[in-house]
């Protein structure tokens, strides 16, 4: 690749929205069809509501992630999806020699750690040794950001070459440290030292929602319906609530744990030398946490309902309940989408703004507390 040919990761975005869309679209339609057909007394096909489901949930389940990608996808800037692609594909291509580089990772573990370390790229937070060692993975992709200034952010900032000294990089390790204890000591005397009350509620909801699934597991397997709906309903309904609950005392202690991070930043001296560690926890997700939370109910919900009215959909006298509840659950699924992506560009300006606070802070090697 020339210098004046830029990296843009477009061909990695395209393929992997375009596979999942694929994929999605095959499972729900396929499997919206064969819980139709199954329904009908003359049907003359051989698979059933069974076999419908589960093609359906496949489909969802690739649905799921095509969402995550084009959230992921509008919400980055064209350098952010570039780093991001890029830092994927050095990897992969390295993981893998002679390979294509759309060939998947060797194991789970390795992709996962492959988008981490993307993610972290994507976010600014790589220091410059390791931006270099991915370059030379694959020499001829350049790095598609701003290398000059990544070496000054790890060097100790954008000053001169002074900064870029051992004794200079020790002093501004030693004021870090000195931010970080101070930063602790406020949080701890307000209270937001530790999550609290907010960890408490999420603790309940996460086993809330176990139950309501092992719930209707249970009665499924009991052949129950009647009270499989009910109990997973009043389960379900004190999950979302639950949910809902922890999203409020969540923004609660974010906005207090912000204030105090403002206050912080208010000394000029102290601004410059970037966020300290213990205040990044508060405006590492944005606010809005208790609408966020029941994005999850609300494509649960829609799924329960997607599939229990197209595989009734057929019944004789019943039509329109069923034909109603898959519109329900056709409209909190495309609502939960929607307002995912919306959380996914709020959460983006929020990383660039922690960035921004952060400063040098954010890549130096000693400096980060992660």
């Amino acid at each position: 690749m020339s210098a004046s040919q830029k990296y843009t990761g477009i061909g990695y975005w395209v393929v992997q929205i375009g596979f999942s869309a694929l994929l999605a679209a095959l499972g729900l339609f396929g499997g919206i069809f064969i819980l139709i057909d199954s329904g009908r007394p003359d049907s003359t096909g051989s698979a059933g509501s069974g076999e419908g489901a589960i093609v359906l949930l496949v489909g969802i389940v690739f649905l799921a992630l095509l969402v995550w990608l084009v959230a992921g996808f509008v919400s980055q800037s064209r350098q952010q999806r570039a780093v991001y692609a890029w830092a994927i594909m050095q990897e992969y291509v390295a993981r893998g020699p002679g390979t294509r580089p759309m060939t998947p990772g060797r194991t789970v573990t390795g992709d996962v750690a492959s988008m981490a370390v993307a993610a972290r790229a994507r976010d600014g937070e790589l220091s410059y040794e390791e931006v270099l060692h991915l370059q030379a993975l694959r020499p001829e992709v350049p790095y598609p950001g701003d290398l000059e200034a990544l070496r000054r952010r790890s060097a100790g900032g954008s000053a001169p070459e002074t900064l870029s000294s051992a004794e200079e990089r020790e002093r501004l390790r030693s004021e870090w440290q000195a931010d970080d204890a101070e930063a602790l000591a406020h949080l701890e005397s307000a209270g937001l030292a530790r999550p609290g009350a907010a960890r408490t509620a999420v603790l309940l909801a996460r086993c809330t929602g176990w139950a309501a699934l092992a719930a209707f597991l249970v009665s499924a397997w009991l052949r129950s319906p009647t009270a499989a709906m009910s109990t997973f309903l009043t389960l379900a309904g004190l999950w979302c609530v639950l949910r809902l609950l922890s999203g409020i005392l969540q923004d609660a202690r974010t906005r207090r744990g912000r204030a105090i991070a403002e206050t912080w930043r208010s000394d000029a001296a102290r601004a410059a030398r970037g966020l300290p560690a213990p205040f990044t926890e508060f405006f590492r997700a944005p606010l809005g946490a208790w609408w966020r939370r029941l994005l999850t109910p609300m494509a649960v919900f829609g799924v329960f309902f997607l599939i229990g009215g197209l595989a009734n959909i057929e019944r004789g006298g019943e039509r329109g309940v069923f034909l109603g509840m898959a519109c329900v659950a056709a409209v909190l699924l495309l609502a939960s989408i929607g307002l995912r992506i919306v959380a996914a560009k709020r959460a983006s300006a929020d990383r660039e703004r922690l960035a921004a606070y952060r400063g040098a802070r954010a890549t130096a090697r000693e400096g980060r507390d992660r």
